[in-house]
């Protein structure tokens, strides 16, 4: 039987994938990309409600978590810093962006996902690759000095080097679904463990989830063991399962990793700020100051957790009841009883540590001429691009040295262990 052989094969062709592609085949490489799904980047075609939030305007190594080396993470981004990543989708790719005020983020000026989708495909092509799909590789294993590759249905293809972006595990119905970490095991990584990551969190509070559709911003922080993890200012949104939005999504790792408490100021005002507003006395009520500053509905729901509040007057407003209020306003602890799974997931937190790869290169230290990009490595960045920067930056760099041959395999291969 007649096995086709290339210099290099993509595994999954989501972001990182298609990058990797495209770098591995522009150094001039036989390059194949290995999609299982229908069609290449359908996580691309959905994100940002189908606009796509390529990237963010503003970027440090500190919007990313890892369990690994932050000395790691700050070289990997080096390689390809956030002005470079812009101005070759906008000069190379021809994918005009728009930065959006509110937000900091980054769309295409079409505000269609499938046009950074498109480009990144045709790109591919230009440079010589080609996109197999549906082809899912059910097992990767050496053949010489390369590899070779299987597929469920029965294909077989030989490769000199491998570069595995096949994802992480949210979002399932679009491929995603942590077939990677199998394949990554099977070479000796070890995996951390994974969880779904910028994702909503529900709630048992039925109260709360009454508030359903209010948005507003608030100063969140991540406490575990007494101590503050993280504390950012951003939206929260109530929903009918319990809380979502940027600031829980932001959130969220630290609640389903570590089981840390989160704790919200609404509007981000602090206790000093809602003093002056309580000071004075006078006849007006408690509650409406509070709703003066907050939705309605929600003022009543936080001022009902202090029984005998809502209808008193400043005047009659003592310390004790005023302290217990301040607490709700500013030190709210989210009751939380779940997450929403990877279903709904945005990333996947967890899989194959950095310290398992070259920095240089992202060459496997347990299998020389085995690279690895995006999602299916343990890291994980806020929400607003952060994610697609990950992967656009190591699925760059993963093709680059792997399309560079003999020469990216010998670097690596000389600082296993």
């Amino acid at each position: 039987m007649h096995v086709d052989s290339r210099d290099i094969a993509v595994i999954g062709g989501g972001a990182a994938g298609l990058m990797a592609a495209l770098f591995a085949a522009r150094s001039g490489a036989s390059t194949v990309l290995l999609e299982g799904s229908r069609a290449p980047g359908l996580k691309i075609l959905i994100s940002g409600g189908g606009r796509c939030n390529v990237l963010p305007s503003e970027s440090s190594a500190g919007d990313f978590h890892t369990s690994g080396s932050r000395k790691i993470l700050e070289k990997i981004f080096r390689t390809w810093p956030l002005e470079q990543v812009t101005a070759f989708f906008e000069e190379e790719l021809g994918v005009r962006l728009v930065i959006e005020k509110e937000t900091g983020k980054v769309f295409p000026r079409s505000q269609k996902a499938r046009e950074v989708r498109d480009a990144l495909v045709q790109a591919v092509s230009e440079a010589g690759g080609t996109i197999l799909c549906p082809f899912r590789v059910d097992g990767v294993e050496r053949a010489g000095e390369g590899f070779g590759l299987r597929s469920a249905d029965g294909q077989r293809l030989e490769a000199n080097r491998v570069i595995l972006a096949a994802g992480g595990q949210s979002v399932p119905k679009t491929g995603s679904d942590g077939h990677g970490y199998a394949l990554a095991g099977a070479f000796g990584h070890s995996i951390v463990p994974t969880y779904p990551a910028l994702v909503p969190l529900t709630s048992p509070d039925g109260a709360l989830k009454d508030l359903a559709g209010i948005s507003l911003p608030v100063r969140w922080r991540a406490r575990t063991g007494g101590k503050v993890r993280e504390e950012r200012t951003r939206e929260l949104l109530f929903t009918h399962r319990g809380f979502s939005g940027p600031a829980i999504l932001d959130a969220s790792h630290w609640v389903v990793r570590d089981g840390a408490r989160i704790e919200v100021a609404w509007n981000g005002l602090d206790r000093t700020e809602w003093q002056e507003r309580f000071a004075g006395g006078g006849r007006r009520e408690v509650l409406s100051v509070v709703a003066e500053l907050l939705p309605r509905r929600l003022a009543q729901t936080l001022v009902a957790r202090v029984p005998g509040v809502a209808e008193l007057p400043l005047a009659h407003f003592d310390r004790r009841r005023r302290e217990l209020l301040l607490d709700a306003l500013c030190d709210f602890e989210l009751p939380v009883g779940g997450n929403e799974g990877f279903r709904v997931a945005e990333v996947t937190g967890g899989g194959v540590p950095l310290s398992e790869l070259d920095p240089k290169c992202l060459e496997s230290r347990k299998a020389p001429g085995l690279f690895l990009c995006g999602e299916i490595l343990d890291v994980v960045g806020r929400i607003g691009g952060y994610n697609f920067l990950w992967a656009w930056v190591t699925g760059r760099l993963a093709g680059q040295w792997a399309g560079q041959g003999q020469q990216g395999r010998g670097k690596a291969s000389s600082q296993e262990g």
